[in-house]
């Protein structure tokens, strides 16, 4: 680990509270957080926000039970399984996040089997430990994706709900204009010192009292080009496909039809195309075995498995295309999956990896407790707002939201 510099320092223009590098859904929540707790704060993003893994996450909101298809709650599963209704509250007005206005993209996800699947999960999912995050539904609740005649199978509720990710980004950045900028950081403009952080953005020299690095993968070599040892890093990689085809109903659910491990065979979510139609996007099992091999041979993969898992609809005309994800976490000695959100100080220097965007809310509370306490500012008036915001009006592009990848994406 690298010392603070001690050289001398140069007056600053800008003074902050914090300066957040990265603007996805990690760095904009807590911006915004950062800001309803009274802190002065402000968000630099290298492309458009949300570019990297936030759009191309699948919008879920989730209480963890895929993790449990062992038949046993898992540590993940314990650890996330508060998250939605964490949510809910946010999206009612009542949690640590305004997100009053915005529409979930589905308000429940669903598990689907075929006949003779379940097994000793059926007992698992009927357990008084799961009551209240799951339920299993009688055929007048199907969706209607699962109300065709030759779906035999079962129907189970979750207490999950999928968000849409552009939607999401633009409710938080609409409340902070003012504070997102585009620029790509280098760490060469950053100086850490033992009580400050001071950052060269063109002309302007900017000291905050923190620097939070939400930048996901590209927090990793911005910390080893500061020559910090720790913490490291990891990526986890993904093979996800995208599906084009006729008349395809919306779904968002897991099969887990003739699942041999604890991982559902396929995780569907249902996205809206510019002219109306659904597209669907693959993850699960389908997706981490897919790393490693060519796109052709994964559209063939998706395709048998869709015939196993929906067979009452059609598949052969159907388009695939690929999409590469690779996940970036704080770094594990197993490899394997963080269970829980991740914020470690060093110094005037924070980094945060929510591992999940469920998980968000609580790497915002870390985040919070991890500050130096807030300076009570007694000028809060009408003039200083306006000289903050004045300030703040740095020679730098703003930043703008990205768009969902499979928009840019043909089939094949």
């Amino acid at each position: 680990m690298t010392k603070p510099s001690s050289t001398s320092r140069a007056r600053p223009d800008l003074m902050l509270d914090t300066l957040i590098v990265g603007g996805g859904i990690a760095g904009l929540w807590t911006l915004n957080l950062l800001q309803k707790a009274g802190r002065e704060a402000l968000l630099l993003e290298a492309d458009t926000l949300g570019s990297a893994q936030t759009l191309a996450s699948q919008g879920m909101v989730h209480g963890g039970l895929k993790y449990a298809l062992g038949a046993r709650l898992s540590g993940a599963a314990e650890a996330i399984s508060a998250m939605p209704d964490r949510w809910r509250a946010c999206l009612d007005g009542e949690g640590e996040m305004d997100l009053q206005g915005l529409a979930p993209l589905a308000t429940r996800y669903y598990m689907f089997a075929g006949p003779s699947t379940m097994g000793r999960l059926t007992g698992f999912f009927a357990s008084r430990s799961l009551r209240g995050r799951i339920e299993k539904l009688e055929p007048k609740k199907y969706p209607q994706a699962f109300t065709h005649p030759d779906f035999n199978g079962v129907v189970y509720g979750l207490n999950d709900f999928v968000l849409h990710t552009p939607s999401l980004l633009e409710h938080l950045a609409k409340q902070q204009p003012q504070r997102l900028y585009q620029h790509k950081l280098l760490a060469e403009h950053i100086k850490l010192h033992s009580d400050q952080v001071q950052v060269q953005l063109g002309d302007t020299l900017v000291a905050a009292k923190h620097i939070v690095l939400t930048a996901g993968a590209g927090s990793g070599p911005l910390l080893e080009a500061l020559g910090l040892d720790k913490p490291q890093m990891q990526t986890r990689p993904l093979h996800q496909v995208i599906v084009r085809g006729r008349g395809l109903p919306r779904m968002y659910a897991h099969c887990l039809t003739g699942i041999k491990r604890a991982e559902p065979r396929l995780t569907i979510t249902s996205h809206r195309e510019p002219d109306g139609s659904w597209l669907w996007y693959l993850g699960g099992q389908l997706a981490t075995d897919g790393v490693g091999i060519g796109d052709a041979l994964q559209a063939s993969n998706a395709r048998k498995e869709l015939t196993t898992c929906v067979p009452w609809l059609d598949w052969s005309t159907a388009k695939f295309s690929s999409l590469h994800i690779d996940r970036a976490e704080p770094k594990q000695q197993s490899g394997l999956r963080p269970d829980e959100a991740f914020v470690e100080r060093h110094g005037r220097l924070l980094v945060a990896w929510p591992t999940k965007l469920s998980l968000v809310p609580d790497l915002g509370l870390q985040l919070l407790a991890l500050l130096d306490p807030a300076a009570k500012d007694p000028a809060n008036s009408t003039e200083v707002a306006a000289a903050q915001s004045q300030a703040l009006n740095l020679p730098l592009p703003r930043a703008t939201i990205g768009t969902e990848p499979w928009m840019v994406t043909g089939g094949a």
